[in-house]
């Protein structure tokens, strides 16, 4: 496209989609809890954020829409659990996104997806804005996450696939796209954490529907396709707790610092009495893994307190030299077959003493706002062999305590 009719077409181009899309605020979007996953040990972390498939239009949840069909494409490829965040901003622009991202909690996750450009390319933006915005917005990423994050960058869904843009000058918009398409691959190509993913043409129409559960199937097997060798790159060796984003040992300490207790703080739980709730889960954890005791733990400064115990240990202990304060820290599950056989809890008063613990197995448990608080736990006087112990079960129940956290009973 000529770069005076660029010019002279903008403001017409805006004016157009702002009319063509007034309406989408009645239209049918997820409005339940902004994520998803898939069961498995080891789980990717991802954080899906934007506009277009990141919003799920045409449909009412988020497992229907692009979270739950990528959790579940992404484990099907790598015999791993996936957990999917979403961020979705209907109106945001590539000039929008570094505000937009800023205060996430970026370092959580193993791959960060970004779905931008659609309003931009009918909008008809300048080639050179979209290339100094993206390679910002990527550099403020790399900034903000750890050496391993990977980068995944969708690209523009086919214009004239959106029904509000299918017409004469859709096309125009259709054209522009294919161009910042063009370069985005490019910017990508030349980052060694930055991955551009084409959209697939073709979906089938759907008369009445803006979007449909498979369109969303498409997309993420697509988009799992691309992710799947370098989330296995990253995961070869599962060094993920060993460094975060500035280099320095023993993963984010976030849970170590103010927010972290601020978070635990903020779920208006310590020190109250046990609820039926929490100690339903922690029941089954214990029954499930035929153990004498389970427990969901809360880190609060330098203790650690029960907030649900069932057997023999003291519901308020120390924090420093503690299984739980390693399982935190690790990536997922952590589990130790005999404490007296592992160097890091051969000697602990619970080993060595009352309850006598030794076997021993927990997953961390992580607030709404993302920071780590707690740890769900089994544990028993008695070692186990190593493949004896299902952590897939594990992390399902950690996250349905997690879910009974976001709902806030009164």
């Amino acid at each position: 496209m000529g770069e005076v009719i660029r010019w002279a077409m903008a403001p017409v181009m805006r004016a157009w989609s702002t009319a063509r899309t007034r309406d989408y605020d009645t239209l049918p979007r997820p409005r339940d809890a902004p994520q998803a996953h898939a069961a498995g040990v080891n789980s990717d972390r991802i954080l899906l954020f934007g506009s277009g498939p990141a919003i799920g239009w045409g449909v009412l949840s988020h497992d229907l829409a692009l979270p739950g069909s990528l959790a579940r494409a992404l484990s099907a490829r790598t015999g791993r659990g996936s957990d999917v965040d979403v961020v979705p901003s209907p109106a945001i622009t590539i000039r929008s996104a570094r505000s937009e991202v800023a205060g996430l909690k970026l370092w959580r996750y193993d791959a960060i997806v970004l779905s931008l450009g659609t309003t931009d390319a009918v909008g008809l933006i300048s080639p050179r804005v979209w290339s100094r915005e993206l390679q910002a917005i990527l550099g403020q990423l790399s900034r903000n996450t750890s050496r391993t994050t990977r980068i995944f960058v969708l690209g523009m869904q086919p214009i004239r696939s959106i029904a509000a843009y299918d017409t004469a000058l859709g096309s125009l918009g259709a054209t522009h796209a294919r161009a910042l398409n063009d370069l985005t691959g490019a910017v990508c190509a030349a980052r060694p954490d930055a991955y551009f993913v084409p959209m697939p043409a073709g979906l089938a129409r759907t008369p009445g529907r803006i979007r449909t559960a498979a369109d969303y199937i498409a997309w993420a097997e697509n988009l799992a396709d691309s992710m799947k060798a370098p989330l296995d790159s990253e995961h070869h060796g599962d060094n993920r707790a060993e460094s975060d984003h500035d280099g320095s040992p023993t993963g984010h300490p976030e849970w170590l610092g103010p927010d972290g207790v601020r978070a635990a703080t903020e779920c208006g739980l310590l020190d109250t009495d046990p609820e039926e709730r929490f100690d339903r889960i922690v029941a089954v954890a214990r029954r499930s893994y035929g153990t004498r005791s389970a427990a969901f733990t809360f880190l609060d400064g330098d203790r650690l307190w029960d907030k649900s115990n069932l057997g023999g240990a003291p519901n308020v202990y120390p924090l420093a030299g503690s299984v739980t304060a390693i399982t935190v820290r690790s990536p997922g599950a952590l589990v130790v077959p005999d404490t007296l056989l592992d160097p890091r809890t051969r000697e602990h008063p619970l080993v060595v003493g009352e309850p006598r613990t030794r076997f021993y197995a927990g997953f961390p448990v992580e607030a709404e706002s993302g920071e780590r608080i707690g740890v769900l736990s089994v544990f028993d006087p008695s070692p186990r062999l190593p493949d004896e112990i299902d952590t897939v079960l594990l992390r399902e129940l950690a996250l349905l305590i997690q879910a009974e956290l976001r709902r806030h009973p009164e």
